[in-house]
């Protein structure tokens, strides 16, 4: 069995990219220099493998002296307050209370987050973090509206700061593995949440460019706390072995297997001895707990310097724009198709602002493309009470945004056209689903 190690670097003057998987439990740093395919996992302990840095902070009783990962946890059984789950809390909650006193979600994953990147500082300089991508399990607007709180005082002005979901990591990470092991479907069982995930990814090669999938699942009579307790040999770690070893053979029994990962504190090869044996005998299995950070330091890269692999792959998660939109227009006299949204961009980053003459009549006609293989959808929107003028002389703002993962908002403003056809400022608003 193959473990997920790390590999050491030199500081070079490149611009760095930065992976921050973040949960409730533990979070973990890799980075990588934009010139380099090669990553990196930050050790709490200087030339050690301990990835994991807990997700915790401490404050003192009555002072304001905050204390973080690791140091938090060895002040815990000081005078003071142990803040947890701040990730999940600031989901659902305005303020956490600490003590007698509350704070804002936002600003205690921020503190969290620039303690933990302090430790990072001693390996590479902040200041040369070009691209900054935070993992997450899920991704949603409650979600993506606390992040925006936290990065937002993290005081990396140089990066452009990025998300995505733990399913993108894990494709990510899978990509920039040797091709041998993903020529099939490559399998993450991740045991690092309160539930047993699993992931299977596969890949479209008859389309261009080349479209990965995600299939997942979660075990949710798996307390992995449990697990963690649970003595090999005994008959409580037979049963857990029995219900995994059935899951891997349908998927075994129908589809080929390249690779396996697994992921997660909770996971003991002792206690899953039956499991892992079939996978081995299905494909590689590796075993580790950077893969998410990994994976997001890889994307993070390719969103600053672009590989062969980005625009040759593409992925279609649950966050991605699975049509490509545009309208047809005349250029110079010639007919041509005009891209507004791309599909494999997160649906939450889509957005387009333009300027367009029409030809005549009040429609504006959307193709969608859906990467999926169905043929392509024409959509008009009638501008209604649009001022009549002849043909050429109605120009329009239009804007187009995603406002979930298959709903575009479109906004739509009369610009009239110079002087001879004043503007009526008159504006549309249409929801597209597509």
């Amino acid at each position: 069995m193959d473990f997920l190690n790390s590999q050491n670097q030199k500081v070079n003057n490149v611009g760095i990219a930065v992976g921050f998987d973040l949960t409730d439990s533990y979070s973990q740093i890799s980075y990588g220099y934009v010139d380099s395919d090669k990553v990196e996992t930050l050790s709490t302990i200087a030339g050690g493998s301990d990835f994991l840095i807990p997700t915790v902070l401490f404050k003192r009783k009555e002072v304001n002296q905050w204390f973080a990962g690791k140091e938090a946890l060895d002040n815990r059984d000081t005078d003071g307050y142990l803040v947890e789950n701040i990730l999940s809390r600031g989901v659902t909650m305005d303020e956490i209370p600490v003590g007698n006193e509350s704070f804002r979600p936002s600003a205690l994953i921020a503190l969290f987050m620039k303690r933990t990147l302090s430790l990072l500082s001693m390996s590479a300089p902040l200041s040369k973090i070009v691209s900054f991508m935070i993992t997450v399990d899920y991704l949603d607007d409650a979600m993506i509206k606390i992040l925006n709180e936290a990065v937002a005082s993290l005081g990396l002005k140089n990066a452009k700061i990025y998300y995505q979901s733990h399913m993108e990591s894990f494709y990510y990470f899978a990509i920039y593995q040797d091709a041998a092991l993903w020529k099939n479907d490559v399998v993450l069982f991740d045991f690092s949440m309160d539930v047993v995930k699993l992931y299977r990814m596969e890949c479209n090669r008859n389309t261009t460019p080349i479209v990965a999938f995600i299939d997942s699942d979660v075990f949710t009579g798996y307390d992995t706390e449990n697990l963690k307790e649970v003595e090999p040999g005994t008959e409580v770690a037979k049963k857990y072995d029995e219900d995994i070893l059935e899951v891997i053979k349908s998927i075994t029994s129908s589809r080929a297997i390249s690779s396996v990962y697994l992921i997660g504190d909770a996971f003991n090869k002792d206690v899953f001895k039956e499991s892992v044996r079939l996978l081995c005998r299905a494909g590689r299995v590796f075993e580790g707990n950077n893969l998410y950070s990994k994976g997001a330091a890889h994307s993070a890269r390719d969103k600053v310097s672009p590989s062969i692999l980005s625009s040759s792959h593409v992925f279609l998660g649950n966050d991605k724009l699975k049509s490509n939109v545009g309208i047809n227009v005349l250029k110079m006299g010639t007919p041509c198709y005009m891209p507004l949204l791309d599909a494999g961009i997160n649906w939450f980053e889509a957005q387009k602002e333009c300027d367009v003459i029409l030809n005549q009549g009040n429609k504006i006609s959307f193709v969608i493309t859906p990467l999926t293989g169905k043929n392509p959808e024409v959509v008009d929107i009638t501008l209604a009470d649009l001022p009549k003028r002849p043909a050429k002389t109605s120009k329009i703002h239009l804007t187009v945004k995603m406002i979930s993962e298959n709903r575009m908002q479109v906004n739509v403003k009369d610009l009239g056209f110079g002087e001879l056809f004043p503007a009526s400022d008159i504006e549309w608003k249409e929801v597209v689903l597509l």
